[in-house]
């Protein structure tokens, strides 16, 4: 079950005696969105303006309409800080999992099994924000079970932190492990370190206590992805997407790539918007799309574009600028 801080969010409302406050939450959290507004207003008497168009990350900070709409604090639920200064005094609130014990002995039996059927003694274990208050005891567990957990610290991340466009404390010590341990659910986080990273990576769900070796998902994924490379070197009509959030945007790349297209004979064009919605591509006559935004779009949504969408890193295979056993995620980092 995940938890909610909302006694640190009442407190700073409090202590910055806030008179209008925005909340911006994740997706998931929407079924939510009333009673945490409702709360504050309760407690604080200050009026609330709740951000719902889709926020995917802190890379997707609202701080900017916040400050349009006069508020004088953001409270920014579901992530830690990746951006620099924000233009209003700006919360942090992340999620937690309360995790349920059973669940979670028996994953970790399964990983037991794995790791020494394989002869794995040295993981490296990352996870993601709502998960990183368990990092430490899962380590000690690991520990007692004979083995040596890596914990790294990478760039704009917590130490151990992984985010889907950010790997690095998970890079910063894989070359020191036999393989990875990602604690958490989804297949996503999992899939991008195993490209990175170059070791076996396997899965600990502790929602659903289980634990696997993500290889024949990885293999699935990169079919798949060859197939999309393949038909963006087909293409003679380019989009490559700019997004206009401030975590995400890469404008700079984006006129690197055009150049690119255009030296290899192709037509080449940059659109821009905060959402990469692919209805905003209706009647726009191109045949592939590079989204240079958060990596997750070309991997995640794929499927709702009737166009070819690759991220960057794909981008530059399809060019023959890398080779397809170079292929990794995109990062923003």
């Amino acid at each position: 079950m995940l938890q909610i801080d909302m006694k640190s969010a009442i407190a700073t409302v409090k202590s910055k005696r806030a008179k209008k406050v925005a909340v911006q939450i994740p997706e998931g959290l929407k079924t939510k969105l009333t009673e945490i507004v409702k709360e504050v207003e309760e407690k604080t008497g200050a009026a609330v303006f709740s951000f719902v168009e889709p926020c995917f990350g802190a890379c997707d900070l609202g701080d900017a309409w916040a400050k349009e709409l006069g508020a004088e604090l953001l409270l920014h639920f579901g992530h830690t800080q990746i951006l620099g200064q924000s233009k209003i005094p700006t919360v942090y609130l992340p999620l937690e999992y309360n995790l349920e014990g059973k669940k979670l002995e028996t994953a970790l039996k399964k990983l037991d099994e794995l790791l020494r059927a394989g002869k794995m003694k040295k993981v490296a274990l990352c996870t993601t924000i709502q998960y990183l208050p368990c990092l430490q005891e899962l380590k000690k567990a690991l520990g007692k079970k004979g083995f040596s957990v890596l914990i790294g610290k990478g760039k704009g991340a917590e130490a151990g932190q992984v985010l889907g466009c950010n790997y690095s404390a998970v890079k910063s010590v894989a070359g020191k492990a036999d393989a990875v341990a990602f604690f958490g659910d989804g297949l996503f986080h999992p899939l991008g370190i195993s490209f990175c990273c170059k070791k076996p990576v396997f899965l600990l769900n502790p929602i659903e206590g289980r634990a696997e070796q993500l290889k024949e998902q990885r293999d699935l994924l990169l079919r798949k992805r060859i197939a999309m490379v393949e038909k963006v070197k087909q293409a003679k009509t380019v989009g490559i997407w700019v997004s206009t959030k401030r975590g995400q945007q890469r404008a700079k790349l984006a006129m690197e790539l055009k150049k690119k297209f255009e030296g290899r004979g192709k037509a080449a064009f940059i659109f821009a918007s905060g959402l990469l919605n692919p209805e905003y591509l209706l009647g726009v006559q191109v045949e592939a799309i590079v989204s240079t935004a958060c990596p997750r779009i070309a991997l995640d949504d794929s499927s709702s574009f009737k166009q070819a969408i690759v991220n960057p890193n794909e981008a530059l295979i399809a060019l023959g600028e890398r080779k397809f056993e170079e292929f990794e995620f995109d990062e923003l980092a």
